[in-house]
């Protein structure tokens, strides 16, 4: 069972690192408070996620929260406390007695197959999705090959025509026009 959650987990891990899935990200926060009242009545808040040596413990008064004093304190469960300088120096969880059942045991199973399901609709799901992707994929470089094909078989600049560019051609006439208006010009003021 144990290696079916972690490839589950590897999967998932995948799936998330190809964008198939999103990662819940979760803020970390400074400091977890547990409520908790006293037998009284008295309510406490016990740092960390849940009960443990060495955890602070501070009692809720309308002025503000005061460190618990020294002392076993018995919680509404009936958990015994001990704290020293406002920390939890020994726990005494109280052990209930199981009810007597009438009638046979019912062992409740996890079904293997359950599992191996799980896994394979993931991994079917997961498939078909890279299926998806590999097919945008051929077909983005089936249109970059067409273009690219394309683009190849197109000259780079128009042909040279006797060895001058057009735009050279055109500069040649001018300067032909130019140079006989000149010569004209000459003729008649001689």
């Amino acid at each position: 069972m144990s290696n079916s959650k972690s490839a589950i987990q590897e999967i998932k891990n995948l799936m998330v690192q190809f964008g198939f899935m999103s990662e819940d990200k979760t803020e970390i926060v400074k400091e977890i408070f547990i409520d908790a009242k006293l037998i009284d009545g008295t309510a406490i808040k016990v740092s960390g996620e849940g009960l443990v040596e060495g955890a602070k413990v501070v009692v809720v008064t309308e002025e503000g929260e005061i460190p618990a004093p020294d002392g076993v304190h018995e919680l509404e469960d009936g958990t015994k406390v001990e704290t020293k300088e406002g920390l939890i120096a020994k726990i005494e969880e109280v052990v209930a007695e199981a009810p007597e059942m009438e009638g046979p045991e019912v062992e409740i199973e996890v079904s293997k197959e359950g599992m191996e399901k799980e896994m394979v609709d993931m991994l079917k799901e997961f498939i078909y999705k890279m299926g998806d992707k590999v097919k945008k994929m051929e077909e983005q470089m089936s249109s970059l090959s067409t273009d690219f094909n394309s683009f190849k078989k197109e000259p780079a600049a128009k042909k040279i025509a006797d060895g001058k560019t057009e735009k050279f051609n055109k500069t040649d006439d001018y300067m032909d026009s130019k140079l006989e208006a000149i010569a004209a010009l000459r003729k008649t003021n001689k």
